[in-house]
């Protein structure tokens, strides 16, 4: 009896001085953010009311609030409010394509032409591959030629721009070249690919193969009407309040609506259950320069930057009322998540966080 006293007490015992490590680990990580904010960079919270932070350290996660979720009251965002990714969704976007060719419904060689309605197909467009929309190789623009005429809604820009306005744009797309441009047109055709190929929606694919798998519970592609009060309140440049964007076409690209909590399990997927996506498949064929910095590329979405012994892997979006940054750096298992209620975000706020915990770039790889 007094032996099973023990060891429940050094149980006990062991369980709080862990917890307590933990509070202090995360109390010393605050206070390391709040400096930077202070210091190194000119976040306005009369711009950006407020934002959330994700952390991912090793076998540890941490989340930090900042500011308020509404101007008008003194609440804070939690992890599990839903916020619009933006471009963000093409990491999504590119792991379900990945997926799709592990089940042998697509090849990253197939042809675009051979998943287009007959009526659109574009003969000029023939050499262009479903790898060249996923590393913006294709040569299309940002986005479709004319798109403005269809944009009745300056704050809703997608609302009413349809697939048959894109695919009426592709047929009549006069390429120059393949080269790179970061285009959301590439995502846009991507989604009318997948479709077709698997005769399902892209918000059904994600949620049977990414969301419900990951146990991701607020996160969805489709924007059902009974979903619309889930989505944080956004705030535009003048710091009025935003609707969340609506999709007619283009959720391929912009359409992922999601939580900070959500975000992390997805990343803690990329770098333990799906590590091959983004680490081992063939990356130097693979990989997209991109010609708006000298040592970024692009590989499966991912906007990839290679700095010293680092790669960092990166995205972020931004729609009318929010914004997102989401990088890792899978050698270190180091990752930061950063959802904002504006459209003006948190600056550079993200890559000096994963510098700190990174040790100024000094931090060990973790061995396999």
């Amino acid at each position: 009896m007094i032996q099973n006293l023990r060891i429940l007490f050094f149980t006990v015992l062991s369980i709080l001085i862990s917890e307590q490590a933990a509070l202090s680990q995360a109390d010393l990580l605050r206070t390391e953010i709040e400096k930077i904010i202070i210091h190194d960079t000119e976040i306005s919270y009369k711009k950006t009311p407020g934002f959330i932070i994700g952390i991912i350290d090793g076998d540890s996660t941490y989340t930090f609030s900042f500011g308020k979720k509404q101007k008008s009251t003194k609440s804070i965002l939690t992890d599990t409010d839903v916020f619009e990714a933006g471009s963000s969704t093409k990491i999504f976007t590119a792991l379900l394509t990945d997926i799709l060719v592990q089940q042998k419904k697509l090849r990253y060689t197939d042809k675009i032409n051979d998943y287009i309605p007959e009526t659109y197909i574009n003969p000029r467009c023939a050499d262009i591959t479903i790898a060249d929309l996923i590393n913006h190789q294709s040569g299309m623009p940002r986005r479709p030629d004319w798109f403005g005429k269809q944009e009745k809604e300056v704050q809703n820009p997608y609302a009413h721009y349809n697939t048959e306005h894109l695919l009426s744009f592709y047929r009549d797309f006069i390429p120059e070249k393949k080269a790179f441009t970061y285009a959301h047109t590439n995502y846009a055709l991507l989604e009318v690919i997948i479709e077709e190929a698997t005769g399902s929606n892209l918000g059904d694919l994600m949620d049977s193969w990414i969301f419900k798998p990951l146990g991701m519970a607020q996160s969805f592609i489709d924007f059902p009407e009974r979903k619309k009060n889930l989505v944080t309140i956004g705030y535009d440049r003048a710091g009025k309040e935003t609707q969340p964007w609506e999709f007619e076409s283009f959720k391929a690209s912009e359409g992922l609506k999601i939580s900070l909590q959500d975000m992390l399990v997805f990343l803690k997927a990329i770098m333990s259950v799906y590590p091959a996506y983004v680490l081992d498949y063939d990356f130097n064929q693979w990989q997209s320069e991109a010609d708006y910095e000298e040592s970024t590329n692009i590989f499966k979405g991912w906007q990839i930057l290679d700095l010293k012994n680092y790669r960092i892997y990166s995205h972020s979006g931004k729609t009318s009322g929010h914004t997102s940054f989401v990088a890792m750096v899978p050698d270190t298992r180091t990752a930061v998540v950063i959802f904002a209620n504006s459209s003006i975000g948190t600056e550079d706020l993200g890559i000096q966080i994963l510098r700190m915990i990174n040790y100024n770039w000094k931090r060990k790889a973790y061995k396999s």
